[in-house]
């Protein structure tokens, strides 16, 4: 069956960390998006499945990291797996940037850090609704977008 979300295609790639029980996490993602300017609250979409659910879950908060060109390596990395048993900053070589309740990643043009606000069920996936807390702009840069044949940058 053709995957037809892919029909949005180019669709921004974000990192999200998280954190629970002193152990960090990060995910590559594409289903993220704003869903209110005041007060500032994004969205992210996440299957249960995914070891992202349970630490934002369970540690109620999240962040979006917006990667630059270049980081295309550092995106696979956290996308493909699992970071359960293993350190992601370290997999993809990226340098930790402590936020207030998660940590952020140095090398981004910016994060947006959400504490968890509401969890919404929506078939196979739950959107976690994150009210922004600390938002850091590093840089002006292109941004990372995921097409059907890999990563361009626009």
């Amino acid at each position: 069956m053709e995957k037809h979300y892919r029909l949005l295609y180019p669709a921004r790639v974000s990192l999200i960390t998280s954190r629970h029980d002193g152990k960090d996490n990060i995910m590559s993602a594409s289903w993220v998006f704003p869903l209110s300017s005041d007060p500032p609250m994004f969205g992210i979409a996440i299957a249960p499945k995914r070891h992202s659910f349970s630490v934002i879950r369970d540690g109620k908060a999240f962040a979006i990291n917006i990667p630059v060109p270049g980081m295309e390596e550092a995106i696979r990395t956290c996308g493909t797996g699992t970071g359960k048993d293993t350190d992601r900053f370290a997999d993809a070589g990226l340098t930790r940037e402590e936020g207030k309740k998660v940590p952020l990643i140095k090398e981004c043009a910016a994060s947006i850090e959400c504490e968890l606000v509401e969890q919404i069920k929506i078939g196979d996936h739950v959107i976690f609704v994150g009210k922004a807390i600390n938002i850091v702009k590093r840089k002006e840069s292109k941004g990372l977008y995921q097409s059907d044949k890999g990563f361009i940058s626009v």
